[in-house]
């Protein structure tokens, strides 16, 4: 199977972690003496480190630039916190990458400084921040309409209208269900998406609750099911394959810069599971109580992940990658007479689904969206994964991958691909961290990845090995009583 990185030029890209960088420029609101133009000051021969953030659970690009200063341009130009940040960043042969200048791509806006301190009489130090233009814009206006609309184009709307976000920025959308009709106050921006997004149904997969994020391509609007298919039963191919294996892995007498930009420089498994907290979220099971006001009725609904886990499509799918039943988080067994899954009250929710509010057009009713949502959001963070790699910039958050994870286990018959089992496998990139050291003169990303699947699947159990196997005490027992008799026995003994 190729990968994205199969596109890459070795004679361009000739070892991992190599980048191309622009000259970076700071842009002020105030213009140059005599001169309609910007101030314009060079900071590139004073950045030592440079970091770049995306993840589809955080709506704009951030980063920062760690600056040694000989030059006061703290003082000189004056830094205020509406700077203009202009330059170009990517991996030599790939053909995405940050472009944050004028020209050609949108500039960052410099909005904090943080740990400014000196380093000798002549020099300081200190760390600008940095973010996407509609993150500044979120702050100084408000949305207040009513619109009727599909909540995806609802979302556009708000993204592109210059009485709101004003992003002249791409927005990728997954189209969704219904036409409803939704009275904003006096809402944030993205704080209006994330309302709309925690009740959006997409209108191809068995999915609700969409992501808004950005990119380097530009802003997304689209439900996990839409990262991990193309269609509502053929999974999304992984665009690389990392695994921790010795580099310098030559091919001919010549390194192979295409196998040596998929090795994974250390990684760690931040999560792997949390019982106690999805018992208490409604990932296992849950109960849904709606009531509607028009017609005074109370309905009740109840979620069972093993039935509705094969409505969906998951990291890991079955065979020809198609929906499977078997492979998810939660093993089917019988713990004391019961299934997990079939313990509704563990998590109970209350919501109201009255419909028709606004003249004759529907809300989504909780029922359709409430219980999955949940139960998906956070099943996702069961399986948690973060791994260092060489620089790409062709990489990008809510991107699918695959990771071969050590079996930690004596090499034999008994595990001949020796990986893990269930802890390998695909993922899907949840947040990038581009990671640049000028002093090295080196590019690394720190990936955060998940999954809420597992590759092969988890034995299952018809027998229930709980019932009985604990030692009867079911005494209550009086502490003042115990306190008598030790001050008893104690008056005996004196």
């Amino acid at each position: 199977m190729s990968t994205i990185y199969d596109t890459l030029d070795a004679s361009t890209l000739r070892k991992p972690g190599a980048f191309s960088l622009t000259d970076i420029n700071l842009v002020s609101y105030s213009s140059a003496k005599g001169d309609t133009e910007p101030k314009r000051i060079s900071i590139e021969t004073m950045v030592v480190d440079l970091n770049i953030y995306e993840s589809i659970f955080n709506k704009c690009l951030s980063g920062n630039l760690l600056v040694v200063d000989t030059n006061n341009v703290v003082g000189n130009m004056p830094l205020t916190g509406y700077e203009r940040l202009e330059f170009k960043f990517f991996t030599p042969s790939s053909s995405k990458g940050y472009d944050f200048s004028v020209k050609s791509g949108n500039p960052m806006y410099v909005y904090k400084i943080s740990k400014r301190q000196a380093v000798n009489p002549r020099t300081q130090m200190y760390i600008l921040h940095f973010c996407s233009k509609e993150l500044m814009t979120n702050e100084e206006v408000k949305v207040q309409n009513a619109q009727t609309d599909t909540y995806t184009n609802m979302v556009a709307n708000i993204v592109s209208n210059p009485d709101f976000l004003n992003s002249a920025k791409n927005v990728y959308i997954e189209p969704s269900k219904g036409l409803h009709k939704e009275v904003f106050g006096n809402d944030r921006p993205l704080d209006a998406i994330e309302h709309l997004s925690l009740k959006t149904i997409s209108s191809k997969y068995s999915n609700s609750g969409y992501h808004f994020y950005e990119t380097s391509d530009g802003f997304f609007y689209r439900s996990l099911e839409s990262m991990l298919a193309v269609e509502s039963n053929t999974a999304r191919p992984v665009l690389a394959k990392f695994r921790p294996k010795p580099a310098n892995i030559r091919d001919g007498g010549n390194k192979d810069i295409k196998n040596e930009m998929q090795i994974a420089i250390k990684f760690k498994i931040v999560d792997q599971f949390d019982t106690l907290k999805n018992l208490r979220n409604g990932v296992y099971a849950s109960k849904l109580i709606t009531h509607d006001a028009t017609y005074k009725q109370f309905t009740v609904r109840d979620f069972d992940y093993n039935t509705e886990y094969e409505q969906s499509m998951h990291t890991e799918p079955g065979k020809d990658g198609i929906k499977t039943d078997n492979t998810g988080i939660l093993p089917l067994f019988n713990k004391e007479g019961k299934f997990l899954s079939s313990q509704y009250n563990t998590s109970r929710m209350f919501a109201s689904s009255t419909q028709k509010i606004h003249d004759n057009t529907e809300l989504p009713n909780p029922r359709d969206y409430l219980q999955k949502r949940l139960s998906q959001r956070l099943a996702f963070t069961s399986f948690k994964l973060e791994i260092t790699v060489p620089g790409f910039t062709g990489l990008t958050a809510g991107d699918l991958i695959t990771f071969e994870m050590p079996s930690f286990q004596p090499y034999g018959e008994g595990n001949p691909r020796d990986n893990d089992p269930y802890m390998s496998g695909r993922y899907l990139i949840t947040s990038i961290r581009h990671q640049l050291n000028r002093k090295q003169n080196k590019h690394i990303m720190i990936l955060e990845c998940m999954k809420d699947s597992v590759r092969k699947p988890y034995p299952e159990e018809n027998v229930d090995t709980f019932t009985g196997k604990e030692k009867e005490r079911r005494g209550i027992i009086n502490i003042y009583e115990l306190d008598k008799n030790t001050t008893n026995a104690l008056n005996n003994f004196f």
